[in-house]
């Protein structure tokens, strides 16, 4: 597979979770601009909804969703079987969706039941999407784009369920960049921390913003060229790899 020298994702097929707000809107909307149809994949059906109907009236492509909570087991077969009768391929995965398990806490104080929570979401979850996609991923070439978080690299106070789940995150992304080459990519792309329009929403934004260089939060749009990159043939050699999109935060 060539790098074409473009952005442009046209005439590929991308499935996103978490694909309603925030990142993961971001990069859907990034990606139909491209020029890529998508499934897009959310808990929020009139959310969701909503959001798929701006971006065919705004781009033109096809979009289509599915309401699904990827905890759920049964969640990768109704993506599998909902792109096999509406698009017959998939090109692109995006496992955006995640659980933060119980934020704040510490280790002593965070139950069974909230790791459960975090590993199924941030980790299980995109085992069982590989699992059910990569035949097709394999037939076109694809990529998978796993996104994982700073707290993954270095502890984050209160923060060990969603870290620790991350970390395994970092961890598959480069086994599977192992098993699936060379006919899929599996990269990971890892934000900072990220608000609407940059700026701190709570006491615990504002309490690590003096630790970005760029001195503001990012914003969900300024993940978009990252995930391009990934997604599109520009990165035909790329895979096992992580892009740190976070303000020059030291992690």
């Amino acid at each position: 597979m060539a790098a074409s020298g473009s952005f442009r994702l046209d005439g590929k097929v991308a499935v996103i979770t978490g694909a309603s707000r925030n990142i993961g809107a971001a990069i859907s909307r990034a990606f139909a601009e491209a020029g890529a149809d998508l499934l897009l994949v959310a808990r929020g059906e009139e959310r969701l909804i909503r959001f798929a109907q701006q971006l065919r009236a705004e781009t033109g492509q096809r979009v289509e969703t599915l309401v699904a909570d990827v905890t759920d087991p049964a969640a990768a077969h109704a993506v599998s079987e909902r792109i096999d009768t509406r698009f017959a391929a998939v090109d692109i995965l995006v496992n955006n969706a995640y659980a933060a398990g119980n934020p704040g806490a510490p280790v002593v104080d965070t139950t069974d039941e909230e790791w459960d929570h975090a590993l199924d979401a941030n980790l299980l979850a995109p085992v069982r999407l590989y699992r059910a996609l990569v035949p097709t991923l394999e037939r076109r070439g694809g990529s998978i784009i796993n996104v994982v978080s700073g707290s993954g690299f270095l502890p984050t106070p209160g923060g060990a369920a969603y870290g620790v789940s991350k970390a395994a995150l970092w961890m598959l992304t480069r086994y599977l960049a192992v098993e699936a080459a060379p006919r899929v990519r599996v990269n990971a792309l890892c934000p900072g921390i990220v608000s609407p329009d940059g700026e701190p929403e709570h006491d615990v934004q504002r309490r690590l913003l003096p630790l970005v260089p760029m001195g503001r939060l990012g914003r969900p749009e300024e993940m978009t060229g990252a995930a391009l990159y990934l997604a599109s043939d520009l990165s035909s050699y790329t895979t096992g790899e992580v892009i740190f999109v976070n303000g020059g935060r030291p992690w």
